[in-house]
């Protein structure tokens, strides 16, 4: 044909991309670097001669989707077998520490349960050793020049002085000795002379005539107190401060047992159990804490009644199951 293109007989035109590489160049599936097997390979070349259709894609898809499934399950089961034991282990330490937590809450019930009881069987012990000591005088100033032997008839003869209506026979006394503890040699202060009273009323009778008369051996002023336990003593040096202002205010006060302080103001009875509420006590009684000066010589006054100049107190009376601070008309 003149003039016109001449075409190639026996030959059709393929477009590159569908060209049968046959030059020794990479293939496409060197270049990826995969394998397939011998049917991806004869669909590969079946491929490579016809163009494409969409259930070809879609077979594509579906063969690469299948593969990065299996691919990221193989990847994902020790990272799932992991996570599920991680769950077990921390299911277990929540159920451990909610035991903890019940066994500590209950523990703490029982520590309080036990703190409460060793508080009333202390208060119950020392509430018997005073009145197992009831009838005991504790006698501070008789110099240790009287001996032993001597105590006994010196304080009958005081005694008498005391009260002189008193027979000789009600005068008697059970016990007379010195404080259990080795004389001092270059102490001013002599230890402290105990006895116990046979009959109570005596005893109670000596130590309020005691308390309005002067009283002295061989020049030597004495004194009268009440022999209390030491526990009683410690919880009345706390307190101290407390009944030195209530001295200062002409404020009535007693002591009673087991351990209380009774206070008597504006026709109502205050009392005291615990000495860690003396704050709280001193505010209920109109009285400003910061006002309760600390004693800088508590032990002059561990076994003494309140000062001469102190208005008298009435006798204490029994308030069983009472709070720590309590108020009556």
């Amino acid at each position: 044909m003149g003039g016109g293109r001449k075409i190639k007989q026996g030959a059709a035109e393929v477009a590159p991309i569908f060209r049968s590489r046959k030059d020794g160049g990479a293939t496409r599936e060197e270049e990826d670097g995969r394998e397939y097997d011998s049917d991806s390979s004869d669909r590969s070349r079946t491929m490579a001669a016809t163009p494409l259709t969409k259930e070809d894609l879609r077979q594509l898809l579906s063969d690469i989707k299948a593969n990065m499934a299996t691919e990221f399950d193989r990847h994902l089961t020790p990272i799932r077998e992991g996570l599920i034991d991680l769950t077990h282990r921390t299911s277990t330490i929540e159920e451990q520490l909610d035991l903890t937590v019940t066994r500590t809450t209950a523990t703490e019930n029982a520590i309080t349960a036990l703190q409460e009881q060793l508080r009333q069987l202390e208060e119950a012990q020392e509430d018997l050793n005073n009145r197992s000591c009831r009838n005991n005088v504790r006698i501070r100033g008789i110099p240790e020049t009287v001996t032993i032997e001597a105590l006994g008839p010196t304080l009958r003869e005081l005694f008498c002085g005391l009260l002189p209506e008193a027979t000789p026979a009600e005068l008697l006394l059970d016990r007379v000795h010195r404080a259990l503890r080795a004389p001092m040699p270059n102490a001013t202060q002599p230890r402290d002379v105990i006895i116990r009273v046979h009959y109570f009323h005596i005893k109670e009778a000596l130590m309020q005539a005691a308390r309005n008369t002067p009283l002295q051996i061989e020049g030597h002023q004495i004194s009268f107190y009440q022999d209390l336990a030491p526990s009683t003593l410690r919880k009345r040096r706390e307190l101290r401060p407390l009944t030195q202002e209530l001295t200062r205010q002409h404020i009535r006060y007693s002591w009673g047992h087991p351990f209380k302080l009774q206070v008597r103001k504006n026709n109502r009875t205050y009392t005291l159990y615990n000495t860690a509420e003396m704050a709280d006590f001193a505010e209920s009684l109109g009285l400003d804490p910061t006002n309760l000066a600390t004693d800088p010589n508590p032990r002059r006054h561990d076994r003494g009644p309140p000062p001469r100049n102190a208005p008298p107190t009435a006798p204490a009376r029994q308030m069983p199951n009472s709070p720590r601070i309590r108020a009556d008309n």
